[in-house]
């Protein structure tokens, strides 16, 4: 279900300019509006790492690669389309691990990144189950989102104008005058952040701690989108 609202919170510390004095100048009023839509979202992109130790390297991208044939093998069962898969190239280096306050070479590594975009958020807790099922290092950032996330601020963006106006109609009214013509009329940077909701796990590495294909339990809860503008409109 979608929820639209007005964020009805007319900033009356904006600035209410009257340009006057001059024949010349024209007066103005400047305003702010604010426009949020809410929704539950309907993607999640999620990561997945594979990682594989050995004492010779070849041993270790062939796991890589094995792993990596049986993900896409699974994203296919899904109906994953291609664009929805990113993939990173294979990389190889040593390992080491810290011992007896030296570092001690324990084998070659080979590791690749997958970033899913996966659409039927009611079959997630089975798909990330089969994800973990498989010999993956780690399983998580998970961000969710909405396919008509552009269509959801669009709309936040309008509901800010009408707010705006709203705004400077009733500044104008308390003032005893009437608003003219817009002049100006911009979005304000937001800096909105992302919001990620999930298990509550950033990662959870299968090779050192999951012995189980469970999967998540997710509760994405409700995203929103925030819009703000600035609308300068004459004064008659």
């Amino acid at each position: 279900m979608i929820k639209k609202f007005l964020c009805g919170i007319f900033l009356f510390s904006a600035l209410f300019s009257c340009i006057s004095c001059s024949n010349n100048k024209a007066k103005a009023i400047k305003v702010y509006g604010n426009g949020e839509v809410t929704y539950i979202p309907d993607t999640v992109t999620m990561t997945v790492k594979l990682k594989n130790v050995k004492s010779v390297l070849r041993d270790a991208i062939a796991d890589t690669n094995a792993t990596s044939k049986k993900i896409l093998s699974l994203c296919k069962d899904y109906s994953i389309p291609d664009e929805d898969i990113k993939t990173s190239y294979i990389e190889t280096g040593k390992e080491y691990e810290w011992q007896n306050s030296k570092s001690v070479f324990i084998g070659y590594k080979s590791e690749q990144t997958f970033q899913i975009t996966f659409k039927e958020l009611n079959k997630i807790e089975e798909f990330s189950g089969a994800i973990l099922a498989l010999q993956v290092y780690s399983l998580g950032n998970f961000n969710y989102s909405h396919s008509k996330k552009n269509e959801f601020e669009s709309e936040a963006n309008l509901l800010a104008l009408d707010d705006a106006k709203a705004a400077a109609e009733k500044m104008a009214e308390r003032m005893n005058v009437k608003i003219g013509e817009v002049v100006y009329i911009s979005d304000v940077d937001t800096k909105e952040p992302s919001y990620y909701y999930g298990s509550g796990y950033d990662a959870v590495s299968l090779n050192k701690s999951l012995n189980s294909s469970s999967g998540f339990v997710v509760a994405p809860g409700i995203l929103a989108s925030k819009k703000t503008v600035v609308v300068t409109f004459t004064i008659k």
